[in-house]
């Protein structure tokens, strides 16, 4: 650059120092202006020139580059192939190391908790260095360079960062590029993990940004500093308020309310925390609780495949060193005995790494366990210990301050996109990046659901159950009940007392039809559906109670259609036997004579001899021998 030639012919001169160029000899610090013209054209020709190269350079990258050739450095982990690739690191060292990264930290939820992993486990983390890959401890910013990498998803990323010199050219400046600028070739190289869990990474990464949180505080408000309005507007974390008389329980409030330069609200938010706190909390227990056994299983052989990686990590550390030792005593033995000063260098040496071998070899023997052995009976205890968090949680040595530090242990935070009379759309942001929308009712929107589960033809105890499963309050923050879904049915003009009376209605009509139950039951389903399913047992229980009172029709008969037609079956049946005939004859005969039973469409053999058994209180019978042969084959 022209600064770069101007301050190199300052210090040539202020050293007076000559300078040979195109031939010629020139002296920067004489009074010769022609001579200082020539150097000064030179140097601009050659800053032109530079750039010029420099740009052909760079564009000749660009090109590569949206080709999918790799044309810079390749990160700890991989290899450089001819072509522009990029290859795994063969050392399974080296590989364990990376994957033990990626692992670790959504586990433990922090760059510190991982570098004290390290630590706590002698463990260290490669670097390339002059080509060589070398072992030495880790710290958070060389964590944060591998997690943010997206080269470890298999994608190959060009102008990632833009380097500028400073004016003292002893100090450059790396700043980041927008996403935008980058220039991406996805499935460039093998993975150590996949896309989607990298980018979750890359979200818990950016929630754990350094920011000023709110303290618990004092109150029953759970998401006190975990609640954040998210509008055009405002992204600040939503204040709790507390209000009450006297006689009334205080209450607590979450609002955003923001002003003007003038004074004005710009927007103003507010929603009552019971209604909130509740959705959030029954999804967490549902989290929690989700723990299955196969989830148990699969979590503790994960931890004893992290438990052998460990160990192999900590035998190839020892191996290292005692490769170390071998070397420096080898080199120790071939040295001449003349170079005393060398003696005493690789001696010392020596002794250094000695003393590391006995130092990995103790540390080994202590860390060294038995493999686990997992039973059956200690996955029902862990998933028994799972089924126990809303006793836990609504134990009365329980206090708010454990319960919000339990919900900022799994919670990032929770974000309000949206609040009115009838609800709020929140979204859950997990301590492991992942998000969930969650849709929170307010009385009005909590009648509106009722409204509409109803139309759908659902009971009373099944909305009150899929209300709880959502973490749905009552206003004065109680569960639902099948009680309170009821009022609020009768409030809209929904309650069941017409639906009831026209089951009555059907059933009493058809069983004076002497229609057969699979049909009666047919008809309720399609026109009594809001009381839910109807089985035989239920029609049974309805007909006994038909039997005792009807409100709004006329009661049973004391002896029903079907039944006078049961006491014709029996008497057709008994003469049937009399004269000789076989079930199968019997029953043939029924059916010619246009009789049903209540239960079926045809009579069956089985079902005339399970009749008379029951009707004569029997529980066998067997036919008299056939007198005429030509009824022994019916």
């Amino acid at each position: 650059q022209r600064s770069d030639i101007a301050s190199f012919l300052e210090r040539v001169e202020e050293k007076g120092i000559l300078i040979y160029t195109n031939g010629g000899l020139h002296d920067p610090s004489s009074e010769d202006g022609a001579s200082s013209l020539g150097l000064d054209i030179a140097g601009i020709f050659g800053a032109w020139d530079n750039r010029l190269r420099a740009r052909r350079m760079r564009d000749a990258k660009l090109a590569k580059a949206k080709r999918g050739q790799a044309v810079s450095p390749p990160p700890i982990g991989y290899f450089r192939t001819p072509g522009g690739g990029w290859i795994k690191n063969p050392d399974r060292a080296v590989q364990d190391a990376i994957l033990r990264v990626f692992d670790l930290y959504p586990r433990l939820g922090s760059l510190g908790k991982v570098v004290a992993y390290f630590r706590e486990h002698g463990l260290e983390f490669p670097r390339r260095s002059r080509g060589q890959v070398r072992w030495g401890p880790v710290d958070a910013a060389l964590l944060h360079s591998v997690l943010r990498n997206p080269a470890y998803c298999g994608d190959y990323v060009f102008l990632r960062r833009h380097s500028k010199k400073l004016r003292d050219a002893t100090r450059v400046t790396v700043k980041f590029r927008s996403p935008d600028e980058w220039i991406v070739t996805h499935d460039h190289h093998e993975a150590y993990l996949p896309r989607e869990a990298w980018q979750r990474i890359q979200d818990m990464l950016s929630s754990y940004r350094v920011t000023l949180r709110p303290l618990i505080g004092k109150g029953h408000a759970m998401l006190q500093g975990l609640l954040r309005h998210d509008a055009a507007s405002c992204h600040r974390r939503m204040n709790t308020q507390y209000w009450g008389r006297a006689g009334v329980a205080r209450l607590a409030t979450y609002t955003c309310r923001r002003q003007n330069g003038w004074g004005d609200a710009t927007h103003k938010v507010a929603c009552p925390a019971r209604f909130i706190d509740q959705a959030v909390v029954e999804h967490v227990f549902q989290a929690l609780t989700a723990i299955d056994h196969d989830t148990a299983r699969e979590v503790i052989e994960q931890s004893q495949l992290q438990h052998a990686a460990l160990e192999r990590a900590q035998h190839r550390q020892l191996l290292d060193a005692e490769e170390d030792v071998q070397k420096i005593r080898q080199l120790l033995l071939n040295l001449p005995p003349d170079v005393q000063a060398a003696r005493i260098d690789l001696a010392a040496q020596y002794n250094t790494a000695v003393e590391r071998q006995l130092e990995l070899k103790t540390k080994l023997k202590m860390n060294t366990t038995p493999s686990l052995s997992v039973t059956s009976a200690d996955i029902d205890d862990l998933v028994q210990l799972t089924r126990n968090v809303r006793q836990l949680w609504a134990a009365p040595q329980r206090t708010d301050d454990e319960r919000k530090r339990l919900l900022r242990t799994l919670i990032s935070e929770v974000i309000l996109h949206h609040a009115d009379r009838e609800g709020a759309d929140l979204e859950i942001v997990w301590k492991g990046g992942l998000r969930q929308p969650v849709r929170v009712l307010r009385p009005r929107g909590v009648e509106a659901t009722v409204r509409d589960l109803t139309l759908q033809g659902k009971s009373a105890v099944r909305i009150a159950d899929e209300l709880n499963a959502a973490g749905v309050v009552s206003s004065s923050g109680r569960p639902m009940s099948k009680n309170l879904v009821g009022q609020k049915q009768r409030s809209q003009g929904l309650g069941l007392n017409e639906e009831r009376r026209l089951a009555r209605q059907i059933i009493r009509r058809e069983l004076m039809n002497n229609t057969p139950r699979p049909q009666i039951l047919r008809l309720l389903q399609e026109q009594a559906a809001r009381l839910g399913p109807w089985d035989p047992q239920r029609l049974s229980e309805a007909i006994r109670a038909m039997r005792r009172r009807a409100r709004g029709i006329e009661p049973l008969p004391r002896v029903l259609p079907g039944e006078e037609e049961k006491q014709r079956v029996l008497a057709l049946t008994e003469q049937a036997l009399a004269a000789g005939k076989a079930w199968k004859a019997i029953a043939v005969m029924l059916n010619n004579a246009g009789l049903r039973p209540p239960r079926g469409m045809a009579v069956t053999p089985v079902q005339v001899r399970l009749l008379y058994l029951r009707a004569h209180g029997l529980t066998s019978f067997k036919l008299p021998k056939r007198r005429d042969s030509n009824e022994s084959g019916v």
